[in-house]
């Protein structure tokens, strides 16, 4: 009898879009139920004392990114002077090495022949980990950005991108070679997609004033950008509105909007984090958010419209112009004041935001990314 092929996705956390997409390939590859693949989920940075603690120092560094504008793009900056792929191995093999030997070693235990990576420290280590100890397994890495940054390990066997714009960095800039670049579609959680409840049902469930308009409004899971001086603007509205605010895991945030005093014409909803976060854009009529890749993907495919008002680094600007300059789901307000107004207008006039949900429309959710990606590791699988 032929053994299983052990197929391996790892999740990081560092920003929630590296494990939501990581948990969208995982759920597509189990409902494929290939009987010749075994696969195994596994958060590798939380199985040792150091590995967790370089974890926190990730989730730190992404809360910085959104913190102070120019942080990460101070990163690339020097990645770019030294060359992104001698940065990316000389910084894994000096400073962050015995991280690097850890993780290796959990993989060795593990023993993968497939390793499915969403992070380019983890897509490094598999790396290593196959021209060392296993030179027959077969690393994939699925870039949840719109952009493809530097330290994206060329070496990998496939890169999988999920954009023409983000394709085309790959080869043309980052030198990926050609054969080793697969474009699919946006990665959706089919959670999102199986969701056929109303914007009503939602409405009702959140105690949401059926016919008042709503405003749903994040900045990713850490909540360190712009969230709260926006949400201190709305409340001086006269108009009408529900203001839902995530601060996900900012718990000292989510403490002070609870304590914040609205007027009567405001109902503010403050949340912490949200599992089933897609509820909340359903009873949403506009999401204001920082151009995060994942949240704005939720959004569209849930057609909402984004307003955009702030990009923290490189990969949020591409985000920002993917969605709104291009794609045309959006607009992009950085000024508080203007965005106020804006929303004042909508509220006004609802109609002003049908141009942006018709071309959300326009990208089919049911259309799965993770589906493609399943389907690209089982025929990779059945020929090991």
């Amino acid at each position: 009898m032929k053994r299983k092929i052990k197929v391996l996705i790892t999740f990081i956390e560092a920003g929630m879009g590296h494990m939501v997409t990581a948990q969208a390939i995982l759920d597509a590859l189990k409902l494929r139920n290939d009987e010749n693949v075994e696969v195994i989920k596994s958060q590798i940075l939380q199985r040792t004392p150091l590995l967790q603690k370089y974890e926190k120092f990730l989730v730190e560094q992404t809360k910085m990114a959104s913190r102070a504008k120019g942080y990460s793009g101070t990163q690339f900056f020097f990645m770019k002077i030294f060359g992104p792929q001698t940065s990316l191995r000389f910084v894994h093999s000096t400073v962050y090495r015995k991280q690097r030997k850890e993780y290796v070693n959990e993989l060795r235990k593990i023993n993968p022949d497939i390793i499915i990576d969403t992070h380019y420290f983890a897509s490094h280590c598999s790396c290593y980990f196959r021209d060392h100890f296993k030179k027959n397994c077969k690393v994939i890495t699925y870039n949840p950005d719109n952009n493809v940054h530097g330290w994206w390990d060329t070496r990998v066997d496939y890169f999988i991108t999920n954009n023409e714009l983000a394709t085309e960095e790959a080869i043309n800039v980052r030198k990926f070679p050609k054969e080793k670049v697969k474009q699919v579609f946006f990665i959706t959680r089919q959670s999102l997609v199986d969701d056929e409840n109303t914007k009503e049902f939602y409405r009702e469930k959140y105690n949401i004033p059926k016919d008042q308009f709503t405003v749903k409004i994040a900045d990713g899971v850490y909540a360190e950008a712009k969230l709260e001086e926006f949400v201190k603007e709305l409340v001086k509205s006269k108009k009408n509105m529900t203001i839902i605010a995530i601060a996900g895991k900012n718990k000292k945030l989510y403490e002070e909007l609870k304590e914040l005093k609205v007027p009567k014409n405001i109902q503010l909803l403050p949340f912490e984090f949200v599992k089933d976060i897609h509820e909340l854009f359903k009873a949403s009529d506009l999401f204001i958010t920082k151009a995060g890749p994942n949240a704005i993907l939720d959004s569209v495919f849930l057609r909402v419209p984004i307003l955009v008002n702030y990009s923290a680094s490189t990969i949020e600007k591409r985000t920002k112009e993917l969605f709104v300059d291009r794609l045309k789901c959006g607009v992009d307000i950085s000024d508080k004041k203007k965005a106020r107004k804006f929303v004042e207008q909508c509220i006004d006039n609802p109609h002003i935001l049908d141009k942006y949900i018709k071309n959300e429309e326009k990208l089919d959710k049911h259309r799965n990314g993770a589906t493609e990606i399943a389907e690209f590791v089982s025929q990779i699988a059945n020929k090991m």
